[in-house]
């Protein structure tokens, strides 16, 4: 019995224990094996020292590490918030899903409400730019025309996004328009927010755009031009900061998602209802820099 159980073991070697064979003339060599085994790479999970929560402006602010999806510092992160315009994240994800990018869309019907990239009815123009004016320059009316190009409708548009909301299980979110302006059912959380961001993140149309400080793009034919500058007053003033989107309503106060670099390591930082939405970034910045290591 002794005898059989040996030779089973001995069988079971090379597949499951393959560095204790003894090497033929063209088999790497043990040591070789050994030390490439010693270089891989393990995915780190971020260790979070027990420091005070900074004080900021923001009732709500969460910060998140994008890998893992840890969460790295929070605050009432399940609280409802309004959104405001970081809600155009999910018409941005939703108009990448239901359009090519060179696809045109003909302006109908350009809102004059809030910030607007001044649309002309009848103007031809592509997704691709509509987009950029919607990450970079927070316009209104590139939402309205992506959502009014939209086969059901801008109605039919805004369901998209909550299924989206809905397939991710964010489930404290719900969207009434595609421009965040104030509606008591439009609401969210800084903890959706942060998953929102990260989901986003995923697509390397959006990483381009959110990084871009200033930019122009055109109608379809060239004669009309829009400039675009970001709302996001961080770019190129801290390193760490590489986007990602900016909200502000009477109603929802200041908002944030920023997506941060430190040491690093990707971050996803949200804060709401801020009276000092940069301010809170950079407070946020500063504390993951001195508590958080991976």
């Amino acid at each position: 019995m002794l005898f059989v159980t040996i030779i089973l073991f001995v069988a079971i070697l090379p597949s499951t224990y393959p560095w204790l064979l003894v090497p033929s003339a063209s088999a790497t060599p043990v040591s070789a094996s050994l030390k490439k085994l010693a270089d891989y790479q393990y995915p780190s999970s971020p260790k979070v020292i027990a420091a005070p929560i900074p004080k900021l402006f923001a009732t709500s602010f969460i910060a998140i590490d994008t890998a893992s999806n840890t969460i790295l510092i929070a605050k009432n992160e399940n609280s409802r918030i309004y959104p405001a315009s970081t809600t155009k994240l999910a018409t941005v994800l939703t108009a990448l899903n239901v359009y090519p990018l060179d696809e045109v869309v003909t302006v109908t019907n350009p809102t004059t409400v809030g910030q607007i990239m001044h649309l002309q009815p009848g103007e031809k123009i592509t997704v691709r730019s509509l987009v950029s004016a919607l990450l970079i320059f927070s316009a209104n009316d590139s939402a309205h025309a992506l959502a009014q190009h939209y086969p059901q409708g801008e109605s039919g548009f805004v369901d998209q996004m909550n299924i989206v909301m809905n397939k991710y299980h964010l489930n404290n979110t719900h969207f009434m328009n595609v421009d965040g302006i104030h509606d008591p059912l439009h609401y969210t959380s800084v903890y959706d927010l942060s998953q929102l961001g990260r989901l986003a993140i995923k697509n390397p149309i959006v990483r381009q755009l959110v990084q871009i400080k200033k930019t122009e793009v055109t109608n379809l034919d060239g004669t009309i031009h829009h400039s675009l500058v970001s709302t996001n007053e961080l770019l190129d003033v801290a390193p760490e900061v590489k986007g990602l989107k900016t909200g502000w309503t009477p109603e929802a106060n200041g908002c944030f998602v920023g997506l941060l670099e430190i040491k690093g390591h990707e971050v996803i930082s949200v804060v709401a209802n801020s009276s000092d939405r940069f301010g809170d970034t950079l407070q946020l910045i500063t504390w993951l820099k001195a508590n958080v290591f991976w």
